[in-house]
């Protein structure tokens, strides 16, 4: 009995890979199928937007301007944050400061409560092609100490029909 299921086993074996061979099915094909674990995000992190066409400045007040948000997201209570966001433009003899605003809440954050800066902005003058992106970086009092996120850039540089 025994000898019987090695048989079946062998056997089975053999039909994979000959039917793996048939369809030219690579193995490693079924791995990419499967889902990717979520990304681990730190307890407490800087996010910044990609520079964008602010479509709420331009809803609410007809308002044409490149737009950067940043937020502190922290998992425990977060104290007199500042953060500061500033927007570059690309060039041909180097990246430009354009604009830098910063913005302070004074008080205590619940955990996993946020802390925005959605008012750094510039108005477009024109409607030249033009790269922009976004820097941000905070401090906070957090669990009795100062700490500080260093320069966060936006992911994707992307152009504009925004010229400044």
């Amino acid at each position: 009995m025994a000898r019987y299921s090695k048989v079946n086993n062998y056997t089975f074996v053999i039909f994979l890979i000959t039917l793996l061979g048939l369809f030219h099915l690579d193995p490693s094909i079924a791995s990419a199928a499967t889902p990717k674990p979520k990304e681990i995000k730190a307890p407490c992190r800087l996010e910044v937007s990609i520079a964008h066409l602010s479509t709420d400045l331009f809803e609410k007040s007809r308002i044409r301007a490149v737009k950067v948000d940043s937020s502190s997201i922290c998992n425990v209570q977060q104290r007199n944050v500042t953060i500061t966001v500033e927007i570059w433009k690309t060039g041909l003899l180097g990246n430009h400061l354009v604009l830098r605003k910063s913005i302070t809440s004074s008080g205590a954050t619940f955990p996993g409560a946020r802390v925005n800066n959605f008012v750094t902005y510039v108005i477009c003058k024109n409607r030249t092609n033009t790269s922009y992106y976004g820097v941000s970086y905070s401090k906070a009092f957090i669990e009795g100490k100062w700490q500080y996120a260093r320069h966060v850039l936006s992911r994707e540089i992307l152009p504009l029909r925004c010229g400044t």
